[in-house]
């Protein structure tokens, strides 16, 4: 998977904070900022090794030492099975060229994401007679936001209250609560459309029931 321009920042933001493998990243942005972002580690770990290479991140000695399938031996196996090979895991920081370079690009306004929506591009192109199924879409978009919401105000009743001295707190705060504004006017758009299509759906088979009143007529 091809690696967006934004992926290195978003790995330079969370390696600020603290040193931390491709894995961790890829756990700690979906929990932190999921709602709003998201990474694949097909995206991670090519821009890990991209950063490495700028001398924008290095690699640091894992104190914990290697992570993933048992040594050979392991009670459970089949007697004389070669077990995998432990995955070595690897530990990235930043480097004072990463902060630099993160510190340009938070400084840099942020590039326009083009609209794609494809449920809408759909209701866009749809026409009276089709209702059951962008119903059914807006149904599950209404279940998905909702969830979304109620995570994200979760989130946002997580944060610590009043004076507090971490750096990021008031600018979490403010990318949380625009999740959440967002989240709640799709809530009630999606309301208000499925009471819309409802009223389609009682349409239609209204129209259904007259044609098959004329048909024997004509």
């Amino acid at each position: 998977m091809p690696t967006s321009p934004t992926t290195p920042y978003a790995i330079l933001g969370m390696l600020r904070q603290r040193p931390r493998s491709g894995y961790e990243i890829r756990k700690d942005l979906a929990a932190a900022a999921g709602t709003f972002w998201s990474e694949s580690y097909g995206q991670i770990y090519p821009a890990l090794r991209g950063l490495a290479r700028r001398g924008w991140a290095k690699r640091l000695p894992d104190p914990r030492g290697a992570r993933g399938p048992v040594a050979p031996g392991r009670a459970g196996g089949p007697p004389g099975a070669r077990a995998p090979r432990r995955r070595k895991r690897i530990v990235y920081e930043i480097t004072p060229r990463g902060v630099e370079a993160l510190e340009q690009w938070l400084s840099e306004p942020p590039r326009a994401a083009p609209p794609r929506h494809e449920l809408l591009l759909k209701l866009y192109f749809g026409d009276r007679d089709r209702v059951d199924a962008p119903a059914a879409w807006v149904k599950r978009l209404l279940a998905e936001e909702t969830e979304r919401l109620h995570h994200v105000r979760r989130m946002i009743e997580t944060l610590p209250r009043g004076a507090h001295p971490h750096r990021s707190l008031r600018h979490w705060t403010m990318a949380l609560e625009f999740v959440a504004q967002q989240s709640e006017a799709t809530v009630a758009w999606a309301r208000r459309t499925l009471a819309t299509l409802d009223l389609m759906q009682e349409a239609a088979a209204r129209r259904r029931t007259a044609s098959q009143r004329r048909s024997p007529m004509e």
